[in-house]
């Protein structure tokens, strides 16, 4: 009988001796850090640093070669159109010289003829514009076309009446353009005893002056910058994006503007999109092929001039309500993506379908429920059905 017993003790300590090295040797559960899929907005976004640009400026040149008189005004201040900025006194021309004004003179011509035509063509789309925009109103209020063609008809509107102005400005700046021309070559006739009439530099646009080139009493050679004219209040963004991104961005999309020190970004939406692109080298030194898109402020704002760099987010793509997860939770697959789903205290990897992805989350199309629980941002140490524990 004691022998029987002295058995069953060596059994039950052996046994107990294999339970607790097996404990001993058991991993212990992974800690991970657990979200959850959950339903909610997403929004797909292109995020650049941008710039500000005055819509409307012109740049005032010298017209021929002259001592130019000290300018009377300030950057900042305000204008006239007409109003005389500057005079410019011209120097003596020998035959040379007078036979290169008669040309330059011609080019002028030339070029107020041009922006003539170019004025007119844009009065003519300017007209069709407003054809077709009272067109799609009534097609919208019958609800014969969707909303978005409508917005995208008044943009087309917009940018129309825009150009038509700006067209306008172009006649009247090559028309001071002949008009000085002409007064160089009265000027400088030798029968005035080789002194020039002085030629004036008058604005043809009203707007404040953005910048002031050559201020001092100088003699300044034909084509030099002097001032430039512009109106700070009718801002436009200037954001440069990959041409394989340009493909995505159409007229009206929302934008966000943010500015250094204001919390709440400012509200625009796209105007135009450049119809060709341009080669830029980036920070990596590589040449990258880009195009300028051009947003347009939804109301009037304060704080920005010229030239200004902000942050710009184009809204791509959104929905109000769709099944989402952290990007962070994805792990790549060969035909996909997956993740790891926990339940009951063990990962299982489970293959997932991914729509759309925004800065943070992505869209889930199949293969997850809302409520399920994930690993976020899993390691290289997790295995499918590998033991976890949600991380304290």
């Amino acid at each position: 009988m004691s022998t029987r017993r002295s058995r069953m003790l060596w059994i039950v300590g052996a046994a107990a001796i294999a339970i607790g090295r097996y404990a001993w040797l058991r991993p212990s559960p992974l800690e991970v850090e657990v979200t959850t899929a959950s339903d909610g907005p997403l929004r797909v976004t292109l995020d650049q640093t941008a710039k500000t640009r005055v819509r409307h400026h012109v740049e005032i040149a010298a017209p021929v070669t002259g001592r130019l008189a000290e300018i009377a005004f300030d950057v900042g201040d305000t204008v006239r159109c007409g109003e005389v900025l500057a005079r410019l006194s011209p120097a003596p021309l020998d035959p040379r010289a007078r036979a290169e004004a008669e040309a330059m003179l011609a080019q002028a011509t030339a070029r107020a003829a041009e922006a003539r035509a170019q004025l007119q063509q844009a009065e003519v789309a300017l007209g069709e514009a407003r054809r077709d925009d009272a067109r799609t109103l009534r097609l919208a209020t019958a609800g014969a076309i969707p909303t978005r063609d409508r917005e995208r008809s008044g943009a087309e509107l917009r940018v129309r009446l825009q150009d038509s102005v700006a067209a306008a400005a172009r006649l009247a700046a090559a028309q001071d353009g002949i008009r000085a021309s002409r007064a160089s070559l009265m000027g400088a006739d030798a029968t005035r005893g080789g002194r020039g009439v002085p030629v004036p530099l008058v604005s043809p646009i009203a707007g404040r002056i953005l910048r002031i080139f050559e201020s001092h009493d100088r003699v300044v050679a034909a084509g030099t910058p002097l001032v430039e004219v512009g109106d700070p209040s009718q801002l436009e963004i200037v954001v440069d994006v990959l041409s394989r991104d340009a493909s995505r961005i159409a007229i009206g999309m929302p934008m966000e503007v943010r500015r250094a020190g204001q919390p709440t970004p400012v509200r625009a939406h796209v105007d135009r999109v450049e119809p060709a692109a341009f080669t830029a080298r980036s920070a990596l030194g590589v040449d990258e092929q880009r195009v300028n898109v051009i947003g347009r402020f939804d109301a009037p704002t304060t704080g920005l001039g010229d030239a200004f760099e902000v942050d710009v987010s184009i809204v791509v793509w959104e929905r109000p309500r769709v099944l989402r997860v952290p990007a962070a939770a994805l792990v790549p697959l060969d035909s996909g993506w997956s993740v790891y789903a926990v339940r009951d205290g063990r990962a299982a990897q489970r293959p997932v379908g991914i729509g759309a992805r925004g800065a943070r989350d992505a869209e889930v199309t199949g293969g997850l429920a809302a409520g399920d629980s994930i690993v976020l941002r899993p390691d290289e140490r997790l295995r499918n059905g590998g033991r976890v524990q949600p991380m304290r």
